[in-house]
This record gives C-alpha cells, structure tokens and sequence, in this order.
C-alpha cells in the first residue's frame, strides 16, 4: 500500500468536510434569516421556500418544521402544513401552538371530529388574541359542518364580544345565522307549504327584499288564516305605503295600522306610522298624539322621537324637541338629522352656542360620510 497517496487521500478528504461544513453552516445563516424576514412581512410563499432548505439541512430541528407548517398553512397549503406541524410534534412534543395548529388544518382539511377536540378545550382557555380569533373561526365553521348549531352559535357570540368590529368575524357569524334561517325555512316550506306561517314569512322576505306588491299578497294570505295575526296587519300596511302613496292608498294603510292597534295596543311602530299619515294629511294634533304614545309604548324607536320632534319644531316648540332629539342622537350617534335639527332649535331658543356645537358635529359627520339616514340630506342651515 502506497502511504504517501492513502496520507495525500486523507488530508483531501479532512479538507472537504471542513468545506463542506462551512458551507452548510452559511447556508444555515442564510435561510435563517430569509425565512425570518419572510415570516416578518407574511410572505409565505418566500418563507415557504426557506423553510423548506432549512428543513433538508437540519431535519431534526422542529422549530423549522413547526414554522414550515405556518407558512405553508397561511400559504392555503392545509395538507402539506398538517404534515409539517405533525414532524414538529413528533420532534418535540412541547412546542407551544403546534398542537392548535394541527386542529386548525383539520378543520380546514373537513376532518371536523378531530379538529373539535383539540380546538374546544384550546378555545376555552384563550392565548394571544390573534391564535383565538384562528380558534375561533375553525371552531365554529367545525361545529357548523357537523349540524351542532347550538355549539356554534355560542362560539359565534363569544367570538362577536371579543372581536366586535372584526369584519371577517361579522361575515362568518352573519353567513352562520343565514345558512341556518335557510335551512329552517325549507324544512317549513316542506312540512306545510302553504302554512299561516310560510307566507308570513314570504310576506317578509319580500318586503325586505323591496317587492312590496308581491309583501302584500302574501300579508293578505296571512291575514285571510288568521286576522287578529300581531304584526300582519301592520305589515301590509307598510307595504300599501312603499308603493304608490295616493290618498287611497293611505286610507287602507291606515286602517291596516288602526287594525294593528286594536289586535296589539301597544304597538309603537303603528302608533308611529299613523302619525306620519296624520302629518303628511295635515292633522297635527292628532300626528303629535300618535307619535306621544309610540314614543311612550317604545322610547328607543328612533324614527317616532324624529317624528315628534320635527312636528314640535313645526308647532312652535324648540324645548319640548330638544329632549326627543337629544335621545334620537344617542339612539343614532352616525345619523347627520338629529345635530341638524338640534342646531334649529337651539338658534330658535336663541342658544347660539349650543347651534354651533350641533352644527360642529353635523358638519364631521358629513366630513366622514354619513348621510342622514331618515330622509334626504337637508341642506346646511
């Protein structure tokens, strides 16, 4: 054996390693820090990609796994993301958020049982804000697929006083409370078709949907099966009102009302609408009498405290509207017409600080852009 060519083949070889090691160990630096700003920025994609080196040269590290399955997850990679968070657990079984993380892809992968009994207990016991809000979420999309209604509408509400102005918690607890009114209406519409209650319910939907001759077909009907029904006959009469507003028209719509109030006496709404026929007829003392005991039956209808205030203006009575419009502003704190109309009156009570500030805040409510949301925008005093 040559020693001198076995002596020159080791010390190559020892050279190698050491390149090799070198090389891995910057290779090692600069995925690390790719990775860490891409997860910084939310670039998944780019993180995705760094991890995934990170992950061929150091396999056994689980923090690269956990975070691979991260950025894969909010990639819209659930299957390959469960994948990695699993390695990660494997690894290192302690590793905070990893076992959530696998519940979240479960349920984003339809696996609903397995993704309820990790996220239920996880839910319960909240961490940061931004884990419970994906808890959350998942949670209730799991128990919604699974038809337990009851489990998700209680994890919708406890998500709605946590997160009140999170738009995409607003979207998902609307749609659930959607979906669910669909699917128990098709049940009624199955069971009894042509029930008090299916077009009662029609009777509904159109006039919310603004098909006010088709709303009062259907009122009709429900008042043909049942005539002292509370709310029929105050609902046609809003419909009669929504379509041509002739003076026919308004005689109907107001026995519907009077017919309201004989089934139902405390109705604030009917009380409230006869006072506006009242008033568009000219009868003001008996439209300030309708819209007295709509806002004594119900003082939060906002429309009946704008109503009785306007007519007070219109009388002669700036103090006596001041209390309603006050009530109207907190009622409807983003609606321009009660600061309008409160500006008027203080001028007409010769409180001219008091316009002023009214007017302040009619003028940035107008600046953010909201519109009077009773009628159209009156001009600036």
């Amino acid at each position: 054996m040559n020693l001198g060519i076995l002596t020159r083949s080791l010390l190559l070889l020892l050279s190698f390693t050491s390149v090799t090691a070198q090389q891995r160990d910057a290779d090692l630096d600069r995925y690390s820090d790719q990775a860490r700003q891409a997860l910084s920025a939310k670039k998944w994609s780019e993180a995705v990609a760094a991890l995934e080196h990170l992950a061929e040269l150091a396999p056994t590290v689980p923090q690269v796994q956990a975070n691979l399955g991260m950025a894969l997850f909010f990639e819209g990679r659930a299957e390959p993301a469960l994948q990695a968070f699993e390695r990660a657990r494997k690894l290192d079984a302690t590793l905070p958020q990893v076992d959530v993380m696998i519940g979240v892809c479960l349920a984003e992968l339809g696996r609903y049982q397995e993704a309820v009994r990790i996220l239920a207990p996880a839910f319960a016991q909240p961490a940061d804000d931004e884990t419970t809000r994906l808890i959350g979420l998942h949670l209730e999309r799991a128990y919604a697929e699974l038809k337990q209604y009851d489990k998700a509408e209680t994890t919708g509400e406890q998500l709605l006083m946590r997160y009140p102005k999170d738009p995409e918690i607003l979207f998902q607890v609307s749609r659930l409370h959607a979906d669910r009114s669909y699917q128990l209406m098709k049940q009624l519409m199955d069971a009894a078709p042509d029930s008090y209650w299916v077009h009662l319910a029609q009777a509904q939907v159109h006039e919310s949907l603004g098909r006010y001759d088709l709303a009062q077909k259907e009122y009709r009907k429900v008042i043909a099966a049942n005539p002292n029904a509370p709310g029929a006959h105050s609902g046609l009469g809003r419909a009669i009102l929504n379509g041509p507003r002739d003076a026919q028209a308004m005689g109907e719509a107001a026995r519907e009302f009077e017919r309201e109030l004989a089934i139902s006496p405390g109705n604030a709404l009917a009380e409230f609408e006869l006072g506006e026929i009242a008033r568009e007829r000219g009868q003001l003392d008996a439209a300030r009498e309708h819209f007295l005991k709509a806002v004594r039956y119900n003082p939060d209808l906002y429309e009946a405290q704008i109503g009785l205030a306007r007519l007070l203006l219109k009388q002669g009575s700036p103090r006596d509207a001041v209390q309603h419009l006050e009530l109207a502003a907190h009622l409807e704190p983003a609606d321009t017409l009660p600061h309008y109309l409160l500006a008027s009156a203080y001028k007409s009570l010769g409180d001219a600080a008091g316009a002023g500030r009214e007017l302040d805040v009619y003028r940035s409510l107008r600046a953010s852009g909201h519109p009077a949301a009773t009628e159209d925008q009156p001009k600036e005093p």
